[in-house]
């Protein structure tokens, strides 16, 4: 009896130990020849013990792959390591006795027995599982394009909405009034813009906000016919991201606050800025302050005094998020608003 079958021989108890795993359990001299094979890996290859022993590794990987296992294999008999996964980088393979190819998960390992090295890969058959990821895929992909197009629908009627208020306000003689409708189409409009980006975003549970914040003042400014060489905005915003719950009433206080700037803080034609700036604060947290350094808040106003509609819409939205909020009137208006980009964090 040769040394080889002498450690075939010495190695037998631990192969019926071997056959009560499921996964493929193939071990493989310098030669690649094939030395130990488990029942599992019967199973999944289909050749038996006695068919395959002795043979190639050859015979169990597909052709196109036969090329990349045997640089690897030494590559890794060269390697100081004696263990690692398999298909990091790319999928393994296995070929069945009926030529059928399939996905495979698996790790190889070494060791030096009397001066000769010995390889052993453990092989799980994926087939089933990367169908599974397959299905899943698909089913994620429908659902994500049938939420761009609720996205899409729903900041169309908005649209709908904030035209019909455009429409109305035009047969009001009456200014206070129509001012009302313009309040209210903006409104419109900010929640129609959330959709919007959500729609053209590629995180649906994500709006992209400073990009979101730059065209909600723009619109702001036309709405209001306010020239932006007269009133100057001043952005400074961070990468900040919300999910819808957080993104639409953080929209509405922005739309509100800057809105009021642009009606109020510089009367009879007076030159001036508006500042929006947006940090995050670390832990889902962000700081949002809108500034103006025009006429300033009137005396004694507060957010939780305050009767008209806007302000008493921002204390609302700021309590729907959870945040604080400080006011400020030296120089112009201040308002500073802390919230979680995640308003289930402060629910909880």
């Amino acid at each position: 009896m040769d040394r080889d079958n002498a450690l075939l021989a010495a190695s037998a108890p631990f192969a019926k130990i071997l056959d009560l795993a499921e996964d493929a359990i193939i071990s493989i001299d310098q030669e690649q020849r094939i030395v130990l094979y488990n029942q599992g890996a019967e199973k999944i290859f289909g050749y038996t013990h006695d068919e395959i022993l002795g043979k190639s590794l050859d015979v169990l990987l597909p052709l196109q792959h036969l090329r990349a296992h045997k640089a690897y294999v030494k590559d890794f008999a060269a390697s100081a390591v004696t263990a690692r996964r398999m298909g990091d980088r790319s999928e393994v393979f296995g070929r069945r006795k009926d030529g059928g190819d399939f996905p495979a998960e698996a790790s190889i390992s070494k060791v030096e027995v009397e001066g000769k090295w010995f390889f052993t890969a453990i092989l799980r058959d994926v087939t089933e599982r990367k169908a599974a990821e397959a299905v899943i895929r698909a089913s994620l992909a429908e659902k994500e394009v049938l939420l761009k197009e609720i996205h899409h629908r729903v900041k169309n009627n908005l649209q709908v909405v904030s035209s019909l208020l455009g429409l109305q306000s035009r047969s009001i003689q009456d200014a206070v009034t129509r001012k009302m409708f313009q309040d209210s189409q903006n409104r419109v409009h900010s929640m129609a813009l959330v959709h919007e980006r959500l729609y053209q975003s590629e995180n649906l549970s994500e709006i992209d906000f400073p990009e979101y914040i730059h065209e909600l003042a723009s619109h702001l400014f036309r709405s209001y016919n306010v020239s932006a060489s007269r009133v100057q905005l001043k952005a400074v915003i961070e990468d900040v991201r919300m999910n819808i719950d957080a993104a639409v009433p953080c929209g509405l206080i922005i739309n509100e606050l800057v809105s009021n700037s642009l009606k109020y803080a510089f009367p009879d034609g007076r030159n001036g800025e508006i500042r929006i700036e947006m940090h995050n604060t670390g832990d889902h947290q962000v700081t949002l302050l809108v500034a103006d350094d025009g006429v300033g808040l009137p005396e004694g106003v507060s957010l939780w005094s305050a009767k008209s509609l806007g302000l008493r819409l921002v204390r609302t939205l700021s309590e729907q998020l959870g945040a604080t909020v400080e006011m400020r009137s030296h120089g112009g208006a201040e308002i500073e608003i802390t919230f979680h980009t995640t308003p289930e964090l402060v629910r909880k």
